[in-house]
């Protein structure tokens, strides 16, 4: 599917109201109760009144998180509101028991919440997360709050990192989704063959519309993130679901969830300096840029050593990232040697000097850098830079992100590397 691309500058979006939800997972009130009301969940009411901060970060090559800033003090009633408010409230039998109105549970470690974020009548689910950490503050002066932080649920699924090229069965092509199906069983550690051990769901009409391409290569990384990679430059997500199968017990078996979202939004955003790019950083470098890479190896059969070497011309001009910035890295001249591990064919070797050419030149400009809050902008999304000169304007690769709202409003911080131009404008019609 052909991403929507959208000129922000030419939005008429309202983007005056910036809109929060939180909510514990499995407990989301009915769309139209007011937080007020008696039937909003006892754990839930207040507590988005509460929050002064949101944030939520994602990342290529790490679980996606989020951090809230929660005021803990009651100033009608005099006392803390969720930690430090005296002891729990216990039964007959002297268990526990879950937290009150005045004295919500809801940010308790290990809980599940969902955020979402955006602008009101239009929010994200930006993650479904864990609590792993409560920062309690009784200040010296003024009165006592919490810094609440959470992973990703997928978190739990991050055990151990591989090395893997897909296809591996001798098949000539592969779609992501394929892949996500393939890593649904547990490792093979006689193989070092990476799995997750989950159950895997995928769209099969969206899986239908995935390009099929030659190799997809995952490099010592956890199987979940290299996953959530994948998705996220589909404008996928993975999701931790109840499946529609049940256990002798009657429980629902976990799945992974591989796919489009509900309201599937596949975007690439336009962002210029001076109108919908309130800053920007680029770093514009060739002190580490490689122009040729060598790779050896020792073919086992031939019984003979294996030495291919390969400079940026020879990347076709479709696979090659920054290739009006070629001129730098052919300058300073650099080549790499690659003899760990061995190649042990020629194509091997070849395969190996092409990715770790495209690999460097792809970090040749890199930038961080913030716009008004967009929901939608993610890791691995794709934006378009303008107005910053020839050199710093390109099409982008989102690496991290950092969304926050708070008393002034909503921003997105990212930080990103460019991998190619801008395409040629269209040609404008009419004469003269």
């Amino acid at each position: 599917m052909t991403a929507e691309i959208i000129q922000l500058s030419e939005q008429r979006n309202a983007f005056y109201a910036p809109a929060f939800e939180v909510f514990m997972f499995g407990e989301a009130p009915p769309p139209d109760v007011n937080s007020d009301s008696p039937n909003y969940p006892p754990d839930l009411s207040g507590a988005v009144r509460n929050i002064v901060e949101v944030k939520y970060e994602d990342g290529l090559e790490r679980i996606d998180g989020f951090t809230l800033t929660v005021n803990n003090w009651d100033a009608e009633r005099q006392v803390p509101i969720y930690f430090g408010h005296g002891e729990a409230r216990r039964n007959a039998s002297g268990n526990r028991i879950a937290g009150s109105r005045e004295h919500p549970d809801v940010f308790e470690p290990g809980n599940e919440l969902v955020l979402s974020m955006g602008y009101t009548n239009d929010t994200r689910t930006m993650v479904i997360g864990m609590v792993t950490s409560v920062d309690v503050q009784f200040a010296e002066s003024g009165h006592s709050k919490l810094v609440v932080s959470g992973l990703n649920v997928l978190e739990k699924l991050r055990r151990q990192q591989y090395t893997w090229s897909w296809p591996d069965d001798g098949s000539a092509d592969i779609r992501d989704s394929d892949v996500a199906l393939l890593l649904s069983p547990p490792a093979d550690e006689t193989q070092h063959k990476p799995g997750l051990g989950i159950r895997v769901a995928v769209d099969e009409a969206a899986q239908g519309r995935e390009p099929r391409v030659s190799n997809i290569f995952m490099n010592n990384q956890y199987p979940i993130v290299f996953l959530m990679q994948r998705a996220r430059a589909r404008g996928y997500q993975v999701v931790l679901r109840d499946s529609e199968d049940y256990d002798d017990a009657g429980n629902p078996f976990p799945e992974l969830y591989f796919g489009p979202t509900d309201l599937e939004r596949e975007i690439t955003y336009v962002l210029e300096w001076g109108k919908s790019l309130v800053s920007f950083h680029p770093t514009y470098s060739n002190s580490r840029q490689l122009f040729a890479v060598k790779v050896c190896g020792w073919d086992r059969a031939a019984k003979q050593s294996i030495e291919v070497r390969k400079t940026l011309d020879d990347l076709p001009e479709t696979d090659c990232p920054n290739r009006d910035h070629i001129a730098v890295a052919r300058l300073a001249n650099r080549e790499e040697v690659i003899a760990e591990p061995p190649a042990r064919t020629v194509a091997e070797a070849t395969e190996t000097a092409l990715r770790a050419l495209r690999q460097n030149h792809e970090r040749m400009v890199e930038a961080s850098g913030a716009c008004v809050g967009l929901p939608d902008l993610r890791s691995g999304k794709t934006v378009h830079i303008r107005g910053t000169g020839w050199h710093f304007d390109g099409i982008y690769t989102v690496l991290t992100t950092s969304h926050v709202i708070n008393e002034q409003g909503y921003r997105t911080s990212f930080t990103a590397r460019r991998v190619n131009p801008l395409p040629p404008e269209p040609a404008s019609g009419g004469g003269a």
